[in-house]
């Protein structure tokens, strides 16, 4: 794994990613402001149009940003101007670059939480990220009790409770970033899976359906993206 920052998005360079390696981006939304029009440029008709839909200056400007910023990445990684890229959609909305065979294809997935956007980039395998801004969850273990499984929350209710709030977000990002590898979205339970949560061990997919075997197919890797933030990818071994 390779994780970037501060680099020059709007470098005319190409970018080098080998078939062994995940690339990780993060971009502050406030710092790519000054960017705006320049990201707007890359975008095509259908994602204007998505952007103009939002009430809100501040989600229309983010929504600009982070299609903006991931265009420009794949454009250098591909050596493609970015508005000329065109997206596939899943069944359950995941993008995909379109036009390339599967298996030969430079795999993407992006998240975003409160200012910080993260971008997750490998060749030919199934990657999901997510990021969330760590916040007071109060109903932290309402929540745990219905959507994690029986052994996250067993695992859960052994935490201190000064590391409940991490401990709840690693779980939420994992299974959140596992959902967005197999492209199913919310289609599947968020308890049909496990993963390890407790602060400070390692991050596993630790079943899938009660699966080992498939479980084992998957790789994680909790992020520690910024100061006040948890984040974790799910990629293809």
């Amino acid at each position: 794994m390779t994780v970037f920052d501060d680099f020059e998005f709007y470098s005319q360079s190409e970018l080098s990613l080998s078939g062994d390696e995940v690339h990780v981006w993060r971009a502050f939304f406030d710092r790519e402001e000054s960017h705006l029009n320049e990201l707007a440029q890359t975008l095509s008709e259908d994602e204007r149009i998505k952007a103009e839909r939002f009430y809100f200056v501040k989600d229309r400007r983010r929504f600009v940003i982070a299609h903006g910023i991931l265009r420009t990445i794949l454009g250098r990684y591909l050596n493609v101007k970015p508005n000329r890229l065109k997206f596939s959609y899943g069944s359950h909305g995941k993008p995909t670059l379109g036009g390339v065979t599967d298996g030969h294809s430079l795999c993407f997935n992006m998240s975003h939480s409160h200012s910080l956007a993260l971008f997750a980039f490998t060749w030919g395998r199934k990657i999901g990220v997510d990021v969330e801004y760590v916040r007071s969850m109060p109903d932290a273990e309402e929540i745990a009790e219905r959507f994690f499984s029986p052994r996250e929350n067993a695992v859960f209710r052994t935490v201190p409770a000064s590391k409940k709030v991490e401990a709840f977000f690693n779980c939420w990002t994992r299974k959140e970033a596992f959902l967005k590898a197999i492209g199913d979205g919310l289609s599947r339970s968020l308890d049909s899976f496990e993963v390890s949560l407790a602060p400070r061990k390692p991050a596993h997919v630790l079943s899938v359906e009660g699966d080992l075997r498939e479980a084992s197919r998957w790789s994680l890797q909790a992020l520690a993206p910024a100061h006040g933030y948890v984040g974790a990818f799910v990629v293809e071994r």
